[in-house]
């Protein structure tokens, strides 16, 4: 009998705290629904009741603190915000905690606090520069080197020598034959710098009508910088070099006209900030003699 009291004692248990769970979940629900709603205050009313039920749901807490910053109640929203970090720790808790301080003026603790969520892997770099929860911190150093950090995580190809040694040849230009750069155009090319810099892209128009686009771009992999050029006629060219000496050198080799092996040599020279000259070079016997397949000077249009 006594080890049937106890199954039933137990069981008993289960039940009532099966039923406090459902409970406390459908409140949890209810506060979430409003939040989803944004009724700030509605919101923030009902997962205050679900913190006083559930004091260690981090996720109640974080939710409460949120929906006090967007009613405006920053003091009431750090508490909140501090008590959902002190129990989980989320990144995401520790940034609302920062911009909650930012909000109340109190700078070195809102810097403070985005500090350990960038260390603690905060995943939305993008939204920090345009944040107006932050605007109190723009002009603060310690924000700037902050940004700085920022900037150099989300766009690291735009803060790399090396993927920026091919910006020479960024910009609108008129291309002449080189050694007739007083005579008609032979073309023009566009050339942007696209994907946080860590591409460079050639838009190429003749004057005879053909047309055609490479990627340019430094590969980690092979530490070499990598040309992909595709023309309206067809052709195409994968080509690898490096940058030596004011010149882009790229070499490769692409199938003839009649399936043969066709070596590749493409220069760009570095002349001026407002001159480059580009020089391509063919060669169908392994490199005994080449050809000129191409020689322009790219103009800068002012």
């Amino acid at each position: 009998m006594k080890k049937i009291a106890s199954i039933f004692i137990i069981l008993t248990c289960l039940a009532v705290c099966m039923a406090q769970t459902t409970a406390q979940s459908k409140a949890m629900q209810e506060a979430e629904s409003l939040f989803q709603a944004q009724k700030w205050n509605d919101a923030a009313r009902a997962f205050e009741a679900v913190t006083r039920a559930e004091p260690s749901n981090a996720l109640a807490w974080g939710r409460l603190g949120s929906a006090l910053m967007a009613a405006g109640s920053y003091d009431e929203a750090a508490k909140a915000l501090s008590k959902a970090v002190e129990i989980a720790g989320s990144p995401i808790d520790m940034y609302n905690l920062a911009c909650a301080y930012s909000r109340l003026n109190a700078r070195d603790r809102a810097v403070e606090w985005l500090g350990k969520a960038l260390a603690a892997g905060f995943p939305q770099l993008g939204l920090i520069a345009a944040d107006p929860d932050l605007a109190n911190l723009r002009e603060d150093a310690r924000y700037k080197e902050i940004a700085a950090r920022i900037d150099k995580q989300m766009r690291p190809c735009a803060h790399d020598p090396l993927h920026r040694q091919f910006d020479f040849w960024v910009g609108e230009w008129d291309v002449k034959a080189t050694g007739n750069e007083s005579g008609p155009s032979i073309g023009a090319s566009r050339i942007e710098m696209i994907e946080n810099g860590c591409l460079i892209f050639e838009n190429w128009t003749g004057a005879g009508g053909s047309t055609g686009k490479s990627f340019n771009f430094y590969d980690r992999s092979l530490n070499k910088w990598r040309q992909v050029w595709v023309a309206n006629s067809g052709g195409a060219l994968d080509l690898a070099g490096e940058y030596k000496d004011n010149q882009m050198r790229y070499e490769g080799e692409a199938a003839g006209p009649n399936g043969q092996k066709v070596l590749q040599r493409l220069t760009f020279f570095n002349l001026t900030p407002d001159r480059v000259r580009q020089f391509w070079e063919q060669s169908a016997d392994g490199g005994k003699t080449w050809t000129v397949a191409f020689d322009g000077t790219y103009i800068r249009k002012k």
